[in-house]
């Protein structure tokens, strides 16, 4: 995780030069917010979040699926960030903290995504026909977490300059932010498509998912992955919006409309690990599990 630790430091770089820069008229929750985090649904949030990582992980390690640990380790980053978010209200002011528990929620569920580009690359390569997608299987997960490093960095420079009290860099980062939500959905909804796409060449030559073993991984990575969808469609909505947008100004939404939507994206995982399903083919070459 070398990556996330790089954005972090950029971002609290940026953040803190803006903030020095700028006059002392109102915090940064005031700015971002316009509210005080609700402490109570933070503690909800995170508890649940750790929960599931805890779940998670003892399927990675019972299973020895070290390439499925960027799911657990994401659920307990967003746990992280919730439980930093509780110290918010009392500390609004405070950069470290404000920057640490936005990208840590904002961030992490990058991870989320790695795992589902992972398990469509398995599938595809170990139990279908790999001329099913239109992607070699084995550049799947490379090509799409290279997509996702791009707009996280962009989102980590946009995240620290949103810090800023001076207007116009606060407007900066919110539109840089916007970007690369906007440009990290469109590659995650092309995901979509395209592992929906193998799901109907599987059909189109009359299989039937449900009667091999690994026909369950189909519609939970499906249901995953749409799930997923609708918190970046929210998130890039809110952030369109703007600073003093309804989205952004009510805390609600948050949960509802995306801290819910990942969670339940990550859970279905629990009851239908993909290691129990996965199983090659003998006639098809098997990636390392």
């Amino acid at each position: 995780m070398q990556w996330l630790s790089l954005l972090f430091s950029l971002s609290a770089f940026i953040g803190t030069v803006s903030a020095v820069q700028d006059s002392k008229d109102q915090t940064i929750v005031q700015i971002v917010y316009n509210y005080d985090p609700n402490q109570i649904a933070a503690v909800i949030a995170g508890s649940l979040y750790l929960l599931t990582g805890a779940c998670l992980s003892v399927r990675a390690f019972s299973n020895r699926a070290w390439w499925a640990l960027c799911l657990p380790l994401g659920s307990i980053n967003v746990a992280m960030g919730f439980f930093i978010r509780i110290m918010v209200p009392k500390n609004p002011d405070n950069l470290m903290l404000f920057l640490s528990q936005q990208l840590l929620i904002l961030l992490s569920p990058a991870a989320f995504l790695a795992f589902n580009y992972i398990v469509y690359g398995r599938l595809v390569a170990n139990c279908v026909d790999p001329g099913y997608s239109w992607i070699p299987a084995r550049k799947v997960t490379t090509w799409f977490v290279i997509s996702d490093l791009i707009t996280s960095l962009i989102q980590t420079v946009g995240g620290g300059l949103q810090t800023s009290k001076s207007v116009s860099t606060e407007k900066l980062g919110t539109n840089l932010l916007l970007a690369g939500l906007a440009l990290q959905t469109i590659s995650f909804a092309f995901f979509t498509f395209l592992s929906l796409h193998v799901y109907k060449r599987i059909r189109a030559d009359g299989i039937s998912p449900l009667q091999e073993t690994w026909g369950p991984i189909v519609p939970t990575l499906l249901f995953s992955s749409a799930i997923f969808m609708v918190c970046f469609v929210y998130r890039t909505i809110e952030y369109a919006q703007g600073s003093g947008g309804y989205l952004m100004t009510h805390e609600l939404w948050l949960y509802l409309l995306d801290a819910l939507p990942l969670f339940i994206g990550i859970c279905v995982y629990v009851p239908f690990w993909p290691s129990k399903y996965l199983v090659a083919k003998e006639d098809l070459p098997m990636l390392n599990t």
